[in-house]
């Protein structure tokens, strides 16, 4: 009997994928994850947590916070994944699925960050299953990831400074996402000598948003030009019926000379060409996805996905609702900060019908159609 095979109580299902226990995945890639995101937010106030599991690097990690009056505070934590591979927590933080696609509840206990929450994320729709991501270079397959996304209402309570918020129906989004990221995980160049036009994507817009009865979510990358480089979408009726959308047209609008957003439009086309109108205004302040330990944020510089020891917890705290600088922790030079990304946001749509959507918007470089070199 081999030592190195780890059973759960997840062995006891019949839903084996494969020729392994389930912990173990089908691929020895080292970029391969499996985890969620979460955001809920109401006017003035953006709470989100995330874990994340490596199985091929022995980690898992994650991390939770709040942004609120112009500022972020974000705790990271990461740990050893065996033998507790089957346990959703790390550090201080903690995901239980009480009803698969149903709910879950999110929990950060106490911390040096003085922020503390205990949650219930209730689905008010069944997930949107958007496309695949594939992207190769010189035949090594960086990426390979599915993703759903839900939305739903957060109900519980938040602490900040021993100050408690109480979470009544706030709105919520999450997504699932599994499979190889090449930004997770330990760093392998790719090198060669054929060329390489890198990576085209300059601008990337997320946006799952709740209107009253009806509801749904697009996601797309441009090139620097504006060019459509991938789209996926759907919008959802009041009575459940589902339409694909096949474009969307945004007219954005930011902070003194920033790229924070303030406001702006999106025109939503489906496969039969009809449009929908949506207007939004961000009321809250953004969250930097960097702080999350994207983009080379932990301490030690490295990406999430890398071995930090047993038990590994550590935090930061920075402005991100600034226009005149870029959000990011102090140790991180300006130049390597991405800046705020995540836009809790009121939406209204031609019909009268008001809600809110989270705004995921990403700038990699430079992005003609705005201004921004």
């Amino acid at each position: 009997m081999s030592d190195e095979l780890e059973l759960t109580p997840l062995d006891d299902l019949p839903f084996h994928q494969a020729i392994a226990p389930f912990p173990m995945p089908a691929t020895s890639d080292t970029h391969f994850n499996d985890g969620y995101y979460f955001g809920f937010f109401t006017r003035g106030w953006f709470a989100f947590l995330g874990l994340r599991l490596y199985p091929n690097t022995n980690v898992m990690d994650g991390y939770a916070g709040v942004v609120a009056s112009g500022e972020q505070r974000t705790v990271r934590a990461s740990r050893a994944l065996r033998p507790r591979s089957q346990e959703l927590s790390v550090g201080p933080l903690a995901v239980e699925i009480v009803e698969g696609l149903k709910e879950q509840r999110l929990v950060l206990a106490a911390n040096d960050q003085g922020v503390e929450f205990d949650v219930a994320i209730s689905a008010t729709h069944e997930p949107f299953f958007e496309s695949p991501d594939i992207h190769h270079r010189r035949g090594r397959l960086l990426n390979h990831v599915l993703r759903y996304t839900q939305l739903g209402r957060a109900s519980g309570v938040l602490r900040v400074d021993g100050a408690e918020v109480p979470v009544d129906r706030w709105y919520a989004v999450r997504d699932h996402s599994w499979g190889i990221r090449a930004s997770m995980g330990p760093v392998i160049p790719v090198r060669g000598v054929e060329p390489s036009r890198g990576d085209p994507r300059a601008i990337r817009i997320w946006m799952p948003f709740e209107l009253g009865d009806r509801r749904g979510m697009f996601a797309l990358h441009e090139d620097a030009d504006g060019n459509v480089l991938d789209f996926d979408g759907v919008l959802e009726e009041a009575d459940g019926a589902r339409t694909e959308l096949v474009a969307a047209r945004h007219a954005f609008e930011y902070r003194d000379g920033s790229r924070l957003l303030r406001r702006g439009a999106v025109t939503l086309t489906d496969a039969g060409g009809s449009a929908t109108e949506l207007a939004f205004e961000v009321v809250s302040d953004p969250a930097a996805p960097q702080g999350f330990g994207y983009v080379r944020g932990w301490a030690d510089g490295e990406p999430p996905g890398v071995y930090r020891g047993a038990e590994h917890v550590e935090s930061d705290r920075f402005a991100t609702g600034d226009p005149s600088s870029v959000a990011g922790a102090e140790r991180i030079p300006v130049e390597r900060r991405l800046g705020a990304a995540e836009f809790p946001a009121v939406v209204r749509d031609g019909d009268g019908r008001e809600g809110m959507a989270q705004i995921e918007h990403m700038v990699y470089g430079p992005y003609r159609p705005y201004g921004f070199t």
